[in-house]
């Protein structure tokens, strides 16, 4: 079964979190793509890209959402045709895709060593909560994946992770957590939702105000 997870973290959103287990054909048995999304799909010259593309669009289908209702706008972050918002994510292994009636986003990642070396472009200076050794690129993953997906809920590019955003401490326990993001000398805060998976983290940001 693809679908591994479904949540709702309210009455107002809802996650599917997909297991990428088929070939590209299975999945194109599982979706009907109107021509706008056949040409990006055809712009994927790699089979994983292909895969991963297509397991985002099956997420979404599971929602019980027709890809004919989905729309992009022009920097690319993508909306539905009935007002609702949504999201989509995905890694070499999971895919996920978000609904809401408020402004959101997902990402999911896998775990990878070099996030260490990165730390500094993302990190905020009052992140010092994520410097501990223990655990170390877990707590950079989550937090890599609360920045990614308040940037997509926000809508807004041209958004310095490191400086515009700070996230609340968190444990790798934690299953909620908040976050500010600071723009053109306004705060805007969002609700986090975290879930760890096999090697990797999922984060859902959902915008306060």
């Amino acid at each position: 079964m693809p679908v591994i997870k479904e949540l709702h973290f309210n009455f107002e959103t809802q996650l599917i979190l997909w297991k990428i287990d088929e070939s590209e054909q299975e999945l194109l048995q599982m979706v009907e793509l109107p021509e706008a999304e056949k040409e990006k799909l055809n712009q994927r010259k790699s089979a994983q890209h292909r895969i991963e593309f297509l397991s985002s669009r099956a997420s979404l289908s599971a929602l019980k959402i027709s890809l004919k209702d989905l729309q992009f706008h022009e920097h690319g972050a993508p909306f539905l045709a009935n007002q609702k918002f949504c999201s989509l994510s995905h890694s070499a292994a999971y895919a996920a895709a978000v609904i809401s009636d408020k402004s959101v986003g997902v990402d999911v990642e896998a775990y990878r060593d070099k996030i260490v070396r990165i730390a500094s472009k993302f990190r905020h200076q009052n992140e010092e909560f994520t410097l501990i050794k223990e655990n170390e690129v877990a707590l950079l993953t989550r937090l890599w994946t609360a920045k990614e997906a308040i940037y997509k809920a926000f809508g807004m590019p041209g958004i310095h992770f490191s400086k515009q955003i700070l996230v609340a401490p968190f444990s790798i326990e934690d299953e909620n957590g908040s976050a500010r993001l600071v723009h053109l000398d306004k705060e805007y805060s969002f609700s986090l939702h975290f879930k760890s998976i096999i090697n990797g983290e999922l984060c859902v940001a959902i915008k306060n105000n």
